[in-house]
C-alpha cells in the first residue's frame, strides 16, 4: 500500500508540474499597423500565483495582471507609425509574444489571392510560400472570413503553427509577416484545438519580392486533401466546368481582392454552349468578401445545374479584383479534387504533364471554348518517348458505352461548349499506361485532365499547361512519411534536356541534373525512391529550366500521404 502510495503522489506531482509547464495555449498573436487588443489566457493549478509583465510602451495592460490559478490578462497594442516591432508578455516565466506590422515595407505588392481556406472542426489549412528569386524577401500572408463566421467579412484570427520550426505553441495572427532567403520555401499550418465551428475564409499574399505559392486544406475525418493555387491574374471573367452528373456535385468558393464591395455577375451554360439562366445572376460580396456554395443547391447555389453537365462564368465587377475556385465532391468516398479556374485563355492551347489509364487508373480530359466563336480542337497524346499513343478512349456525353483507340481526337466545339473525352483501360491491365498530351486549336479552348483510380475512388487534376516559362518549380515536403510523384513533358521539335536543380527549405541548392527527353517525350517517376535520394525526410523544391529557346516543357507534382493507400494531391507547378 506504501508504494501504490508514493506511485500515487508522484502521478499527483508530475500532474502538476506538466500543467505548470504549459499555462499558456497560444505562443503569441501577430497584429496589424492599425494595432487591436488581445488576451493571455492562463492555466495554472489553484494556489499558483502569477504576474504578468511588458516593457513596451506601445502595449498596455486592460485588466487585472495578476493572479491565482486560472487567469486572463487582457492587452492593448497601439497602432503603429514606424517599423514592424515585436515584443513579449511574461507570464509565471513563460513568453507570449506580439509582434507587429508596418506598412513600410519598400516595394510589397500584392502577389495574388487563395479564394478558399477552412480551419478548426475536422479541417486544416497548410500554405506553402515559395521565394522564386535569387535574393531575399518579406511575404505578408493575410487572412479574412465568410460573412457567416463569427468574424463576418473582415480579417479571420487563425491559430497558426510553423512546423519548420517545431513551436510546441499555436500562433495567432489574421495577418503576419516573414522572412524569406533567396530560393527558400516557408510552410504555415492552420493549428489549434478541432472544434466547431468550422472557420472558412480567403487568403491573400503580398511580398517585396517574386514569391508564388499554393494552399492545401486537408479533412481530418477522411483523409481528403484538395490543392487551393494561388491566383496571380487579374481577369474579366473566370469560368469554372461542372459535371453534376451520376452523384457528382461542385463546391465554388468565391472571393472579392477588391477591398470595395462588387457585384459579380453569373452566367451558366450548359455543354453545348446553350445559356440555361437565370438571366442577370448576380453574387454580391463585400470588399475582401468571401462566399461558398454547392453549386446546385437550390438556395445557396443554381438549381438549373442539378444533374447536368457545363460551366458557369463569373464577371469580375468594374475595377476590381476577384479569384474564383472549384471543388469536385465525387461519391462514395467525397474524394476532394480542385477544377482549376479557366482565364485570360488565349489561342495557343498547350500540352498536359501526366495522363494514366488501365490497371484501375482513368483519365478524363475536359475541354471549355470559353470564347465567342466555333473553335477546332487536336488532342494528341504521346509516351514516354514521344510517339504517338493509341489510347481507348469514349464520349461520356453522347450517352453510350462505345469507345475507340485513337491516339487523338479531333472536334469542333461550338461557343462555350465543353467536350469530355474519357479514357480507361481494363483493371486487369499488368500496369498503367502512361504518357502526356497536347492541345492545338483555332479558338479560345482550354481544359484540364481529371486521372482517378477507381479501386479507390480517389482523383487528382492535371491543368493545361499553356504558360511559356524559363522554369517551373514544385515545392516538395517529403516528411511525415509523405511522398511526391513528379511527371514532365517536352513540346518541342527535337529532343531536349532539362536542367533540373532541386534544394532544401533554406534555398541551398542539394543536387543538379540533366534530364533527357525525346521529342514530345515524357517522364514520371517518385522523388527518393527513384530521383534524388537527398530529398528524403525533408522539404524543398525541385526546379526544371527551359531547355533551349524554342522548347516548351510542363510539370506536374502529386502529393501522396501515407495515411490511405491511393489518397494524392496536386502540387502546382510555379512559373518563373
Amino acid at each position: 500500500m506504501r508504494d501504490s502510495g508514493k506511485i500515487h503522489f508522484l502521478a499527483i506531482l508530475l500532474l502538476g508540474s506538466l500543467a505548470w509547464a504549459q499555462p499558456l495555449a497560444t505562443s503569441g498573436q501577430a497584429f496589424s499597423t492599425s494595432g487591436g487588443s488581445g488576451t493571455v489566457n492562463v492555466t495554472l493549478p489553484a494556489g499558483q500565483i502569477w504576474t504578468a509583465l511588458s516593457g513596451a510602451s506601445w502595449l498596455t495592460f486592460t485588466g487585472a495582471v495578476s493572479g491565482n490559478g486560472n487567469g486572463a490578462v487582457g492587452y492593448q497594442v497601439a497602432a503603429n507609425g514606424g517599423t514592424a516591432r515585436s515584443t513579449t508578455i511574461t507570464v509565471a516565466g513563460f513568453t507570449f509574444t506580439v509582434e507587429q506590422q508596418s506598412d513600410a515595407i519598400p516595394g510589397r505588392a500584392l502577389i495574388g489571392s487563395m479564394a478558399h481556406l477552412a480551419a478548426a472542426e475536422n479541417w486544416t489549412t497548410s500554405f506553402t510560400i515559395v521565394n522564386k528569386d535569387t535574393i531575399a524577401a518579406t511575404a505578408r500572408l493575410s487572412f479574412f472570413g465568410d460573412a457567416v463566421d463569427p468574424s463576418g467579412n473582415g480579417p479571420l484570427l487563425l491559430p497558426l503553427a510553423f512546423p519548420q520550426q517545431a513551436a510546441a505553441l499555436p500562433f495567432m495572427a489574421a495577418t503576419l509577416d516573414r522572412p524569406l532567403a533567396a530560393n527558400a520555401s516557408l510552410v504555415i499550418n492552420t493549428a489549434g484545438a478541432q472544434v466547431a465551428p468550422v472557420l472558412v475564409g480567403s487568403g491573400r499574399l503580398e511580398a517585396t519580392g517574386v514569391l508564388d505559392g499554393f494552399a492545401i486544406f486537408h479533412q481530418l475525418a477522411t483523409q481528403q486533401e484538395a490543392v487551393v493555387p494561388l491566383e496571380t491574374r487579374s481577369a474579366g471573367s473566370y469560368f469554372l466546368a461542372f459535371d453534376n452528373t451520376s452523384g457528382v456535385v461542385l463546391g465554388v468558393a468565391l472571393e472579392n481582392v477588391s477591398a470595395v464591395a462588387g457585384n459579380v455577375g453569373v452566367v451558366i451554360r450548359d455543354d453545348n454552349g446553350t445559356v440555361i439562366g437565370p438571366a442577370g445572376a448576380t453574387i454580391a460580396l463585400a470588399g475582401s468578401g468571401h462566399t461558398s456554395f454547392v453549386l446546385s443547391d437550390p438556395v445557396q447555389g443554381f438549381a438549373v445545374t442539378a444533374n447536368r453537365r457545363g460551366t458557369i462564368e463569373f464577371k469580375t465587377p468594374a475595377l476590381g479584383r476577384i479569384s474564383v475556385l472549384g471543388l469536385r465532391f465525387t461519391p462514395p468516398n467525397n474524394a476532394l479534387t480542385t477544377i482549376p479556374a479557366l482565364a485570360n485563355v488565349g489561342i495557343n492551347g498547350g500540352s498536359i504533364a501526366h495522363l494514366a489509364t488501365g490497371n484501375g487508373w482513368q483519365t478524363t480530359f475536359v475541354l471549355v471554348n470559353v470564347g465567342a466563336g466555333v473553335a477546332q480542337t487536336h488532342l494528341k497524346f504521346f509516351g514516354d518517348g514521344g510517339a504517338p499513343l493509341l489510347l481507348p478512349i469514349g464520349f461520356p456525353q453522347s450517352g453510350g458505352g462505345t469507345t475507340q483507340t485513337a491516339s487523338g481526337v479531333d472536334q469542333t466545339l461550338a461557343a462555350g461548349a465543353t467536350l469530355i473525352v474519357q479514357s480507361a483501360a481494363p483493371l486487369s491491365d499488368p500496369a498503367p499506361t502512361v504518357g502526356s498530351a497536347q492541345l492545338t486549336t483555332t479558338g479560345n479552348v482550354s481544359g484540364f485532365v481529371i486521372f482517378r483510380y477507381n479501386p479507390s475512388g480517389q482523383e487528382a487534376v492535371v491543368p493545361l499547361e499553356s504558360r511559356n516559362a524559363s522554369a517551373y518549380i514544385l515545392a516538395f515536403d517529403n516528411t511525415a512519411g509523405i511522398a511526391t510523384g513528379v511527371a514532365i513533358n517536352s513540346v518541342a521539335t527535337q529532343a531536349v534536356n532539362i536542367p533540373v536543380t532541386v534544394r532544401n527549405e533554406a534555398g541551398t541548392q542539394i543536387a543538379t541534373d540533366l534530364i533527357p527527353l525525346a521529342v514530345n517525350g515524357h517522364l514520371a517517376f517518385t522523388l527518393v525512391s527513384d530521383k534524388y535520394p537527398g530529398t528524403a525526410n525533408i522539404r524543398g523544391t525541385i526546379e526544371f529550366g527551359k531547355p533551349t529557346a524554342n522548347a516548351l516543357i510542363g510539370a506536374l507534382g502529386i502529393r501522396i500521404p501515407p495515411a490511405a493507400a491511393h489518397t494524392f494531391t496536386t502540387l502546382p507547378a510555379l512559373a518563373k
